[in-house]
């Protein structure tokens, strides 16, 4: 439904948002939602040490608590992403390969 005249306008456009833009910016929300993760867990850990060493080791039970509650909650967030992952995937390819009517 493209004019003619606007073919050389509208073909780099979408060849740069189909197969650069999309992919990358996919691997950018991956990488965020990773990240994030990482640091809360790293965070904990070094909490729970920091306690450990102090004279605070009366605390160290609810800090190792959720140092492994955040490491279960990080073992679901990595299965929704996986999830989410698969599915944007599949509707990029899918998008790709058979343009809307």
């Amino acid at each position: 439904g493209v004019p003619k005249a606007l073919y050389l306008l509208v073909t780099p456009i979408e060849f740069l948002s189909t197969f650069i833009v999309r992919p990358f910016s996919h691997a950018v929300r991956l990488f965020a939602n990773m990240l994030a993760g990482h640091i809360l867990l790293v965070t904990f850990a070094v909490l729970s040490i920091t306690v450990a060493s102090g004279l605070m080791f009366l605390v160290l039970p609810f800090t190792f608590g959720g140092l492994v509650a955040f490491t279960a909650f990080e073992i679901f967030v990595s299965l929704i992403q996986a999830f989410v992952f698969t599915i944007i995937a599949a509707v990029y390819i899918g998008g790709a390969l058979h343009p809307a009517h």
